[in-house]
Order: structure tokens, then sequence, then C-alpha cells
């Protein structure tokens, strides 16, 4: 048995079930319905026993079984769920699953704990619960992909999102520390604090402490653009200030880079959304326009 507390079903799953859920996972680059001969002679068995194991996996909601003009499976999120947390489990970093914490519209979020008792977040991507048509208007990275299935693309966008942490923490600007990606699973360090959109205007003692702050949020955006990023999505929903009221910016697979032709028009809404909430929020009168903002900060982007 797996070290792992989780659903029921998980500990219910024998390495043959895992086996076929693995080969509908590897199928489904081919199909969106993958045939049950097709599972049945991948894995050298009869479709008889296969059909028995599908309608196990469709009663613990892993699989959906369709007719169309054949019979046939597809992975649920909860199957590639499992089939990520079996890997994660296997490298060690998990040893068990706490509750979710947190669910938006690209992504849930859970906790989750390794061996040594210490907590972190476990993201889930799930683009697939957007509509399909507007989400690849929205992200440029699958607009070039067709027949692109919503799990695939929650594992593009994981990967976008760790690559981004990773190497934005290990130059030293205000992110969450990535631990491992598998999947369409992020897991990283958990910022202990409060999203910025929560903060009220009579925590501060002074108008000089809103400043600071508002010039800390500049400098990290500033410290983002020189590693080549531009976070693409930045506002009061993903900024989080830490344990010492700093900045921390999470949230980050619809980034672009620097290099991108919408690179500018992208930074310039970016830092709108922050000028207009001070302004919004905290009555803060701000002397600079974006225009000159992007001047000061950002003039590696000329």
């Amino acid at each position: 048995m797996m070290p792992l507390s989780v659903a029921d079903f998980f500990l219910k799953l024998t390495q043959f079930d895992f086996r076929i859920l693995s080969v509908i996972e590897v199928l489904m680059a081919k199909y969106e319905i993958v045939p049950t001969e097709e599972i049945a002679a991948y894995l050298h068995y009869s479709e008889k026993k296969i059909q028995k194991a599908l309608n196990k996996l469709q009663q613990y909601k892993l699989i959906l079984i369709a007719q169309r003009h054949y019979l046939g499976a597809a992975l649920t999120f909860l199957g590639y769920d499992a089939l990520a947390l079996k890997a994660l489990v296997e490298k060690g970093t998990i040893a068990q699953i706490g509750p979710e914490v947190g669910a938006g519209k690209e992504s849930d979020i859970r906790l989750a704990i390794d061996d040594q008792g210490c907590e972190f977040i476990l993201k889930m991507h799930r683009l697939g619960k957007l509509d399909f048509r507007a989400t690849k208007r929205a992200r440029a990275f699958i607009a070039e992909k067709s027949h692109i299935s919503p799990l695939y693309e929650s594992r593009l966008s994981a990967e976008r999102e760790f690559k981004a942490l990773s190497d934005l923490f290990n130059a030293g600007v205000s992110v969450p520390q990535p631990i491992i990606q598998n999947r369409h699973i992020v897991a990283m360090h958990i910022i202990i604090g409060q999203d910025l959109y929560r903060v009220k205007k009579n925590e501060f003692q002074t108008e000089k402490d809103i400043l600071t702050l508002f010039n800390n949020i500049i400098h990290e955006m500033q410290s983002v653009v020189r590693q080549g990023y531009i976070h693409g999505d930045l506002s009061e929903y993903n900024i989080r200030l830490n344990e010492d009221n700093y900045p921390v910016f999470f949230d980050w697979p619809q980034y672009v880079e620097t290099e991108s032709k919408q690179a500018r028009r992208i930074l310039t809404r970016d830092l709108s959304n922050i000028l207009n909430y001070f302004r919004k929020k905290f009555q803060m009168t701000i002397q600079k326009n974006v225009s000159e903002l992007l001047l000061q900060y950002f003039e590696n982007l000329e």
C-alpha cells in the first residue's frame, strides 16, 4: 500500500488499474475516445477483462466510457489526478494529501504533506473548466496546436508555470518556491500571508507604508522583466503579502516573454491594474502615469 492518505478510491486502485489509466493517457494522443479494443491490444488482454476494469474505473469517475461507432474510454481530470499523484508519491514528494484550500477558474489548490511533515501546495491546472475556444484565444502557447485535449492543455499550462517559477525564484524574484511538476500538477512552497485584495487601508500605519508597498511591487515587476518575463495577468488577486508584508507574485501560466510583440501592451495592462488598484483602494496619489513608469523601470523593452 502506498504511503498516501487521499480519497478512498486511490488506495483501492491496483497496479493493473494504473496500467490501464496510463495506456488510455498514451492513446489519447491519437483518440479523443480510446477504443476498448485498442486498450486490450496494447496490454495483451481480452476485451472482456479490460471492460470489467474500465467499469470499475468509471465508478470512481476516473474515466468516461462512451459509445460512438465503437465503445471507448477517456481519462477524466480525476483520472489524470490519480496518475500524477501516483508519480509524485513514487518520487517521494507526497506523503499525505490535505484538503482543498482554493479553486479558481483554471485550477484547484490542495494542501499536501511530505515525509518530514512539512506542508506545501499542489496546484492542479484544469483549463478544461473554461470554454475551450475562449481558452485557446487567451493562451498564445496553445493557439498553434489543433485537436488538443483539456488534459494536455492543462499539462502545458503547468509546465509553463513551473518553468517561470523556477527561473524567477532562482534569480531572486519574489515568487513561490517551486518543488516539482508532473503532468498538470505543480507543487510549490506555501506563502504565509494575506492576498493583496483583502488588505484594508487601516492595516497600514501611515501613507508612507502604502507607498512602500507600491514601490516594492514595482521593484518586483522590474526584476521580473529583467529575467525576460511579463506576468500577463498581474492584479491584486495574484499578489500575496508575506509575513514581512512584502509582495509575492503567483499564478504564472499566462506569462509572455519580453521579446513578444505583445509585451508592451501586456505590461502596460499589468501596470494599469496595479496603479488603478492603489488609487481606488487606498486613495493613493501616484504622480507618475503608466507611460512614465514604463520609461523609468522597463527601458529594456524599448
